[in-house]
């Protein structure tokens, strides 16, 4: 383990590099593949969508055990068996045409995520890097954060080369030629188990019991703020466009808008992580909460034709990025460094459960009160509530 010194860049690099690809093939390349699908197969972008949260849920219910896994020093094994699991479930899903076979795939996906994406690569990186945790964690996202540049493009251009099938098998080959040789060569491996009557080795430390948390007002409030916000910004980028089309700006402006999330994502969480000196976590925690009030609160008043749109979808970004952050690297601080795998998952498995029917309850919403001024409102509220959960950690109590 790196306690102090310079960073692992090989180490750091290659996990941030499959975060990438995990993110790019089983995240967003999605949103591409539906279209043909519903084309070929018939089936309803609903029903598509349906087995794309189920992998959600799917997820949540793996975090906490992945986190105890790696917890005991079984990174490798469970992020190499994540991308295997990953390349055989795409693989799959290139050849399938029945819909429950299509549904059992996505539930299997949503294990595979739980393996990959960045609470495990966060353990990953927390077991090896000690205090230079922090560096390595920015450096894992602001490489993640262009996934969706890298792969939007690349998965229309493989679908247009090769259809939708041969471009979920070209994915698939990359979780299994790119990540899942990247994590068995980069990860240690887990400790030497003893030998009978032998005594432990010196680098094997058993997690203490990670439910001591749950009696902490702290954690419960922590899991709000990433719940809350959680819904917000999955829920968000679905709907934007129309929200902000039925605001009376143009298709034009409306893409320019959505363009600036993610860049002002990876600024946020550059300055995040390598601005330790100018802000504590817990002022950059609320500093997190305040950016996504100050969005929901700009929004109603910005006219249509307004360059200030600009500005919400930097401030909305800003701290999306941010929340990432804040994430990964305050529950060491509010809970303790032991356990830390098990308790992101335990922090995830509520937050994935919520993220899963955010579109679809923002999109009632609107089908019930007949605009999206109600989901503006709910937003603006649960950005406020998340401020005000957030400070309340900061004068809680932290017990034992």
């Amino acid at each position: 383990m790196s306690l102090s010194g310079s960073l692992p860049w090989r180490f750091v690099s290659a996990l941030s590099f499959t975060q990438l690809v995990s993110y790019g093939t089983l995240f967003y390349a999605f949103a591409l593949i539906i279209e043909p699908m519903e084309r070929e197969l018939g089936w309803s972008k609903t029903a598509l969508t349906a087995a794309y949260s189920l992998a959600l849920v799917s997820s949540a219910f793996f975090a906490v055990p992945v986190g105890r896994l790696i917890d005991r020093g079984y990174g490798r094994a469970v992020m190499t068996g994540g991308s295997i699991l990953a390349a055989l479930l795409l693989a799959l899903w290139a050849m399938t045409d029945r819909y429950p076979a299509f549904v059992l795939i996505w539930l299997g996906i949503g294990a595979a995520m739980s393996a990959v994406f960045y609470e495990p690569g966060f353990a990953v990186l927390a077991s090896r890097l000690g205090l230079l945790t922090r560096q390595g964690i920015t450096i894992m996202t602001l490489v993640g954060g262009f996934a969706s540049t890298v792969f939007i493009p690349l998965t229309h251009l493989l679908i247009d080369a090769y259809g939708w099938r041969g471009a979920l098998f070209v994915l698939a080959a990359l979780n299994l030629a790119v990540c899942a040789v990247l994590h068995a060569a980069s990860i240690p491996p887990a400790p030497a188990r003893p030998k009978p009557g032998g005594a432990a080795p010196a680098t094997a430390h058993p997690p203490s019991n990670p439910r001591r948390v749950l009696a902490k007002p702290a954690f419960w409030l922590f899991v709000a703020t990433n719940v809350l916000l959680g819904i917000i910004s999955t829920g968000i980028p679905v709907h934007l466009i129309p929200i902000l089309l039925e605001r009376g700006f143009t298709i034009e402006a409306t893409v320019a808008a959505y363009a600036v999330i993610g860049p002002a994502q990876v600024a946020a969480r550059f300055l995040t992580g390598f601005g330790e000196r100018a802000m504590s976590l817990r002022g950059i925690g609320v500093a997190t909460m305040a950016l996504s009030v100050l969005a929901f609160a700009l929004l109603p008043f910005i006219p249509a034709g307004s360059w200030l749109i600009l500005g919400f979808a930097a401030l909305y970004g800003a701290a999306n990025g941010m929340l990432t952050i804040v994430r990964a690297l305050l529950p060491p601080e509010l809970f303790g460094r032991e356990d830390y795998g098990a308790i992101q998952g335990m922090i995830a498995m509520p937050v994935r459960i919520a993220m899963a029917g955010a579109p679809f309850a923002f999109g009632a919403l609107w089908a019930w009160r007949g605009s999206y001024d109600a989901v503006v409102m709910l937003c603006l509220g649960m950005a406020v509530c998340a401020l005000g959960a957030f400070m309340l950690i900061l004068v809680a109590p932290r017990g034992p």
